[in-house]
């Protein structure tokens, strides 16, 4: 009989609460996986629970495969403890090396790979270098795996001049231009990234494809950076990093962090986000310098992005990745809009 697991997704915390509006904490990348693509593979009995009724719907669209929970008898309980997006990132590395023989287990394509090293370069063990035989690696491409092992996935194009040093997953449809990858970094599926990258997480289809840095930085889903705007994730005292959620300031225990940028937000070009920046879902930001915390749906100069215009340009975003707005989906963010989410 399998072991039945409960993703209780009751009492979310303020300090993940920006990252998971639109997506459960279960379906964070923290690694090679997601908590919840870990526990399909180990073939769990998965079974969720959460009050809020929009994004219950939302949540099992998504995921068909999962049960509502009604008071079953329960193996383990996964909660959203430790899943702060400082703790995920400290612990990227950990988390892929970990991961790795789960990889291995239940995908068979790296084992046939050819490198060809006249085409790129390779810096480290060739064990740890896994690039999927649908991937293009352009000439003149370093793989750095001396510290930990890079996993290619299918479909993903490496240009030119780029550089990724492990641990780092990239995943299946994603594009690198001439970019520098180091400190331990997930890239998810369908993204466009470039410049500087360090230890930090990118959610699905989400756009950083011109020079700028983000660095120890959580972006969500569907953001995309202008070129040149930046994150700096470093006080210049060297002082422990607070971030804000409204009105409370929640201590991140650590000198290194960036910014969590919620989904659908958009920066402009030459934008500098300051240590800690928190910006929520659905922001639109033009401001030479960010700091603090952006409230959802900010619009330019502190005003409100109208829902319609926002849905609006959200179904345009999507489809150029061929992805539709669902009905559960729009309900979720209008529920957000309105304060009741």
């Amino acid at each position: 009989m399998k072991k039945r697991i409960l993703i209780d997704e009751s009492n979310i915390p303020s300090s993940i609460k920006i990252i998971t509006r639109l997506k459960s904490f279960s379906e964070l990348r923290t690694g090679i996986y997601s908590a919840l693509n870990r526990l399909r593979i180990l073939d769990f009995d998965i079974y969720y629970k959460n009050p809020n009724e929009f994004f219950l719907k939302s949540f099992l669209e998504r995921n068909p495969d999962i049960k509502i929970f009604n008071n079953e008898l329960i193996d383990a309980t996964l909660t959203s403890e430790n899943f702060e997006s400082w703790k995920i990132l400290s612990n990227l590395s950990k988390s892929i090396f970990e991961d790795l023989n789960l990889f291995k287990e239940t995908n068979n394509w790296y084992k046939k790979i050819q490198l060809k090293l006249n085409k790129f370069s390779l810096v480290g063990k060739k064990k740890n270098l896994f690039i999927h035989r649908d991937a293009k690696i352009y000439p003149n491409v370093v793989f750095d795996t001396k510290n930990g092992a890079i996993i290619i996935s299918e479909n993903v194009t490496i240009s030119p001049f780029s550089f990724i040093e492990g641990p780092c997953f990239i995943g299946k449809d994603s594009k690198i231009d001439n970019a520098r990858i180091t400190g331990g970094t997930i890239i998810g599926e369908s993204c466009r990234i470039g410049g500087e990258v360090e230890n930090s997480i990118f959610e699905d289809y989400s756009n950083k494809h011109h020079e700028g840095f983000v660095g120890h930085s959580h972006i969500g889903s569907w953001v995309n950076f202008g070129a040149l705007s930046t994150t700096s994730d470093l006080k210049n005292n060297y002082g422990i990093i607070k971030i804000k959620f409204k009105e409370e300031e929640i201590s991140t225990d650590t000198i290194k962090f960036g910014s969590i940028i919620g989904d659908y937000t958009k920066i402009a070009i030459g934008v500098m986000l300051n240590t800690g920046c928190t910006i929520d879902i659905a922001s639109n930001l033009i401001s030479d310098r960010v700091k603090g915390y952006i409230e959802p749906f900010y619009w330019l100069d502190n005003e409100k992005y109208k829902l319609d215009k926002f849905i609006s340009d959200a179904k345009k975003i999507m489809l150029r990745r061929n992805i539709a707005l669902t009905k559960s989906q729009e309900d979720l963010i209008i529920s957000i809009y309105h304060g009741n989410s």
